[in-house]
């Protein structure tokens, strides 16, 4: 029994992985963070928490204001019903911090209310390890080498049940930081650091790993590996097997999940590890980069399935972003999938991706349902299973089981601008807003200049009442001289929300200007017009994005746009063929924030 399964608190229960508190009130959701706050305070309790200290332990990047955590507790008082002074659970001791007056009792698991679907989270980790990047000392330029093998080696990593694996974006970005291992450590709240490097000599390297307690400073393990370049991708199984020997012994068994390294030539392995480092940036032109590279590979090395999963999630991801040939692309991604479990039944990163692909492209739930479930069974860790959970569940309007999947995904990749970004969207489909704001100013606290992170800032803020301020942002974000479609978009968005139709029309129209000199998405054109006030017009975008297979379609009858279209029969049949409703769960009002009973 954890506290995270669930506790209570003289009386009142809480459920953590719901966000939901039972109090002498009734139930109620409180944010994220806050309920992060409660559980500092319940494993401390009844000790005092400085500030400070719990600062550290639920925004472990820092920059957050003293009014934000004042903010938490505040709601949680309210939904404790403990706002009689004094306090009679959650004390304030001026000056200092705060301390939970009653030490809680943990919920026996059978009894608690945590999601009783098929689609809860695995318990949560008793270890946290991060691999920062190995140093590339080669004289040669190919640093993609070093890359390659630190992302190799997280993946392998991520089949540990018992350990939360800090994935490689936040890996590096900490890396990056001043502060040494000490607060790389802290940032992450990791008990083990590993680090090490490699050297390159034509087709020799040289890989040296090494183990290291985060909380003494203590080498664990330590090794040093010469081999030949082709044998690079097998010797990632034996370091990451070694590397799981030397900690089981406090976290406990391990499954542990090797593949068959395929033979390839030491031009084919470079080959690989460029076009991963590639695809790792996440960009358009990187990515068709990366496919180039990944189809010389599976040609000259036909048997490695690694490398037909890895093309076909560029291909994914290129048909995502809207590119004009992604029919062709859901194509080639279906066959690449097919050849690589052929080759390996028991993927699960190509789970993860067919999962991805049913769902957004297929429309098939229930398939992508099962590849999400078998993905994050076969590989615990991996983010991208953990996000095909998350996706699935929403879809399916299990709020609660959708908003824990993507927790674990973030508490995998915290530093990740992306899946920050992913967690705003989740609860702004749910129609969370004041969490929505407070889930997008984290993705820009990442990258401060993350545009796509902005825009749906803006958004948010004008949903949840704050119109001057979204506005204020959309005007900073807004290119010089000229305005895109996404800022077009998403200012026809702002604009309704603030009850400004003939702005949001104005926009709208700009819009449809725009779209004569570039191309902009069936679905920015439906959106918009939805917030213009053109219903016609939205119907008619949205059936082209239905018929251009947008990936965008599955979350239709969720997303905040459209709420002006639902129980038009038009669009209420459009998205029944998107996502039928026979496989939405219980008889929640698609795109309505659940009642606590019904979550």
């Amino acid at each position: 029994m954890t506290l995270e399964t669930g506790f209570t608190i003289d009386g009142c229960k809480v459920i953590p992985q719901e966000g939901r508190i039972v109090g002498p009130n009734g139930a109620c959701r409180v944010e994220p963070k806050a309920m992060a706050v409660l559980l500092e305070l319940a494993r401390h309790a009844p000790q005092l928490r400085t500030r400070q200290q719990v600062v550290q332990a639920v925004w472990p990047r820092g920059h957050v204001s003293d009014d934000v955590l004042t903010r938490c507790v505040a709601q949680l008082r309210r939904a404790l019903g403990d706002q009689a002074r004094p306090a009679r659970l959650l004390e304030t001791v001026p000056k200092r911090g705060y301390r939970l007056c009653v030490k809680p009792i943990a919920l026996p698991t059978e009894g608690s209310e945590a999601p009783t679907t098929q689609a809860a989270p695995p318990a949560v980790a008793r270890g946290t390890l991060v691999v920062l990047p190995l140093r590339h000392l080669s004289p040669t330029g190919q640093a993609y080498v070093a890359d390659g093998v630190t992302e190799l080696l997280i993946m392998r990593l991520c089949a540990l049940r018992d350990v939360r694996v800090i994935s490689r974006t936040t890996a590096s970005r900490l890396a990056q930081a001043d502060g040494g291992m000490v607060a790389i450590a802290q940032a992450c709240r990791a008990d083990w650091v590993v680090e090490g490097s490699v050297l390159q000599e034509g087709d020799r390297v040289q890989v040296v790993v090494q183990l290291i307690d985060a909380h003494t400073d203590v080498h664990l393990w330590a090794a040093d590996f010469v081999r030949d370049l082709q044998d690079l991708l097998s010797l990632q199984n034996q370091i990451a097997a070694e590397l799981a020997a030397a900690i089981r012994g406090q976290i406990g068994h391990v499954t542990w999940a090797t593949g068959r390294a395929p033979s390839m030539s030491p031009e084919g392995v470079r080959e690989y590890l460029h076009a991963r480092q590639l695809m790792s940036r996440r960009t358009t032109a990187a990515l068709r980069d990366a496919v180039r590279l990944f189809e010389s590979v599976t040609a000259s090395t036909p048997d490695f399935a690694e490398a037909w999963v890895a093309l076909a999630e560029c291909e994914l991801m290129l048909a995502h972003y809207g590119a004009p040939d992604a029919l062709q692309l859901i194509a080639g991604c279906h066959d690449d999938l097919e050849e690589a479990f052929r080759l390996d039944p028991d993927s699960p990163v190509a789970c993860a991706a067919r999962s991805s692909a049913r769902l957004f492209f297929e429309r098939d739930l229930d398939g992508a349902a099962r590849d999400a479930e078998r993905a994050v069974d076969l590989l615990p860790q991996h983010v991208m299973g953990l996000l095909a959970m998350a996706n699935v569940c929403v879809v399916r309007g299990d709020f609660a089981a959708a908003s824990s999947w993507i927790a674990r995904a973030h508490e995998a990749d915290p530093l990740d601008v992306g899946i920050a970004m992913n967690v705003g969207d989740h609860l702004l489909l749910q129609h969370r807003y004041h969490e929505a704001v407070q889930a997008l100013r984290e993705a820009v606290d990442i990258v401060a200049d993350h545009r796509p992170s902005q825009l749906r800032l803006a958004w948010a803020l004008a949903l949840e009442g704050q119109g001057d301020a979204a506005v204020a942002l959309l005007a900073r974000i807004a290119d010089a001289g000229r305005a895109d479609g996404p800022w077009l978009e998403y200012a026809a968005l702002v604009a309704s929300a603030c009850g400004q139709l003939e702005a949001a029309q104005r926009y709208e129209h700009a819009l449809g200007n725009l779209a004569r000199q570039m191309p902009v998405s069936a679905w920015s054109r439906a959106r918009a017009a939805a917030a213009a006030g053109r219903i016609d017009d939205a119907l008619r975008w949205l059936q082209k994005a239905d018929q251009q297979k947008s990936s965008s379609m599955v979350f239709v009858q969720l997303t905040p746009a459209f709420d002006c279209l639902r129980g038009l029969r038009t669009f209420d049949d459009l998205a029944a063929r998107a996502v039928p409703l026979s496989r939405m769960l219980g008889e929640m009002h698609p795109g309505r924030r659940p009642t606590p009973e019904q979550a």
